[in-house]
This record gives structure tokens, sequence and C-alpha cells, in this order.
């Protein structure tokens, strides 16, 4: 048993040292933690043992299991980028020879823990192996010189070892080879009884099969957007960038010409004497040559666009006096395409009915006043 110690302390601390190095793994593409099963055959070489001796009860015996092949099934999971666990399955029926002399085969199985450890598992995919298993060894000789022997002794199994592992395609099928060391010690008083110590055998074994992972492979992280390009600042929203803002500090809703400045707007021109018949879009007599002289003017200043806005005064429904302005200054414009003004040159009109007084309301002067027509110069 001396030798068991050392190794469970091993398989211990090298389980405790791939825990505390995990944090160190570099993640450069997700880890694929798919649990998987590994089959594979092994072929055993086994060691032999002398146990006992005269005080036995069968004397001084030499055991010893002949080569032979087998079978390992391991069922697994990557802990970290350092660290695979498994839980393992191994069966082998070999000849056996005592004292020299040919047996019936034994059954030697076991069940326990594996760690793998990957040192750098996505450029170099060799690993370390630490084990530990406990299973049953069946001698396969039922009596010794005629005397009955047990049928089965406890086994433990200590592995060490290395593997390669080399990935088939891209959901994850490798192939795998292993080489293990194989420290077993059997109960040999199970089977011969008081007075055999263990035996203790330094086995090798080696693994080929295939790793199949369960699942579908993990998905690589869509990347992450690229920021947004910073927007150039325009600190008193007017449409103008600060860098080409020659008058910073424009109060918002004013409007501003390309280089932010405020556009300097003419008052309208009123069209006055402009005037209708009652509660009509009709121009009157005065109208009429009111806007002659406006057509003239227009005229003498071909380049000049404009719009017109129509107003009245309060008297009648909102609903209506928005209706009624719009029909006068629609009239308006009539008149001045009649008399030779294009219309490319008339941006809009507008009635806006009774908003908008310059005057009063309240008095027949004050009415007339805004009931009125007005032209905006656009273009000049």
């Amino acid at each position: 048993m001396k030798f068991k110690q050392p190794l469970t302390a091993g398989v211990a601390g090298a389980l405790g040292l791939a825990f505390a190095t995990s944090a160190m793994a570099q993640m450069d593409k997700p880890q694929d933690k798919r649990f998987y099963v590994a089959p594979m055959v092994s072929y055993g070489f086994f060691d032999n043992d002398r146990i006992g001796g005269a005080g036995s009860s069968f004397g001084e015996l030499e055991t010893d299991n002949n080569d032979s092949i087998g079978g390992t099934l391991a069922i697994g999971k990557p802990i970290n980028s350092w660290l695979n666990l498994e839980l393992f399955g191994f069966y082998f029926n070999p000849d056996q020879d005592l004292n020299n002399n040919d047996a019936d085969d034994a059954d030697l199985y076991g069940f326990g823990l594996d760690a793998l450890f990957f040192p750098a598992r996505d450029t170099l995919p060799v690993y370390g192996i630490l084990g530990a298993a406990f299973g049953k060894t069946d001698p396969g000789y039922g009596s010794i010189n005629g005397a009955e022997v047990g049928d089965d002794a406890d086994a433990d199994f200590l592995d060490a070892g290395l593997g390669y592992m080399y990935q088939l395609n891209d959901y994850g099928l490798a192939v795998r080879a292993e080489y293990r060391y194989r420290y077993t010690t059997v109960d040999s008083a199970d089977v011969l009884g008081a007075g055999y110590e263990d035996a203790r055998y330094n086995d090798q074994i080696v693994s080929v099969g295939l790793q199949i992972p369960l699942g579908a492979p993990p998905q690589a992280a869509e990347p992450a957007p690229a920021p947004a390009p910073a927007q150039p600042m325009d600190s008193d929203g007017d449409g103008v960038i600060d860098a080409n803002d020659q008058c910073p500090g424009t109060p918002r809703g004013t409007e501003v010409d390309a280089r932010g400045c405020p556009i300097e707007k003419k008052a309208p021109i009123v069209l006055k004497g402009v005037t209708f018949e009652f509660d009509s879009s009709k121009l009157t007599m005065q109208a009429e040559n009111r806007l002659n002289n406006v057509v003239d003017a227009l005229q003498a200043s071909s380049e000049v666009k404009f719009r017109m806005d129509g107003y009245t005064d309060s008297i009648g429904t909102e609903q209506y006096n928005q209706g009624l302005s719009q029909r006068r200054v629609d009239s308006v414009k009539q008149y001045l395409i009649q008399h030779g003004i294009t219309s490319s040159r008339i941006t809009g009109t507008q009635g806006h009915g009774e908003s908008n007084p310059v005057a009063t309301n309240e008095t027949a002067a004050g009415r007339a006043q805004n009931r009125r027509v007005e032209l905006n110069v656009t273009e000049q």
C-alpha cells in the first residue's frame, strides 16, 4: 500500500491545480463544453507479482496476466480550457498464469474518474492524464492443488499518462490515442485467504478510439456593432455645426443661413386698397386699379419671387373666415397671372382667416386693417 498514498495525493493535487489555473485560460473562441462519449479499443501490457510465502495457505505464488486486448468507454465534459473530467470504465479478459502454469481467462474491470489536462488545447492537442478507479479481478482459476479459492478480489487502479487528440471535422468529432501507466493493487486475501498481501502490478495500457460530442457545437457570438461615429456638435441647434457656425448662440427656432446667422426677413408688403365685395372674393374696381400698379412693379423686378397671405376680420365663424381668406388670396393670384405675372414667380398662397390681426376687431377701422392681402418676397 505504500505506493497508493503518493499517487492518490498526486491525483488530488493535480485536480486542485487545474481549478486554480482555470482563470488563466485565454478564450479566443467559444469553449466547447458539450458532454461527449469516448469509446476506445485498448491493449494491456500486464505485469506479474509474487505473493505469499512459506506460512501462507498455498505457499509462494507468482500471478501473471498475459498481455491482451480490451475496451474502454469514457463519458466526459470539458470544464474549462485546461481541464476535462471523465467517468470511465474498462474491461480486459486476459489469459492468466499461476506459477508459470496456464490458468483460465481472468476478468479484469473497473470504473473511475479521470482528469485530462490540456496545456494548450487549441494549439497543441496533447493532454496529461490522472485517474483513479475501483473494480474487481476474477483470477480465472477456481482451485489450487484441489483447494477452492475465492472468485472475486477487490482491485484499485491509479493511472497516469499522456494522450493525443486530433479533431476530424467542425462538429468536433475527434480521434483519440492514449498511453497510461496503471498501478494496480489487488486484494489477494479475497481469493487466497489470510496470509496473502495485496498483489501489485505495474501495468501499461495503450488505447485508440473516437471522441464523439453530444449536441450541437457552440456558435461564435455576433461581433459587437461598431460604435456610431461621433456627430459634429451643433450647440445652438440651428442646423449648422459649431465648426461652421459664425453666429453661435442663435435662439432656437430662428431661421438661419449657411453661416448659422439669422436671416433678416423683410416685412411683408400690405397691398393697401385691395378690397373685395361684401362677403365675396370678387375684387372691387379700386382693388383692380391697385393691383395694376403691383403688376407694373413686379414686371420691373422680374427676378423677384413672392408668396401671398390673406386675412379677414373676426366677423363670422373661424372656419368660414379661413375659407374666405383663401378664396380672396387666390383671386388676387389669378388677377396677377392674367395680367402677365408668371405663376412660377408665385411660390404659394395661404389664407389665414382671422388670425394674426394687426389692429383691433372692435372698431370698423380696425377690422378694415385686418381684412388684407400681404405679399412676402421669398427670392430676389
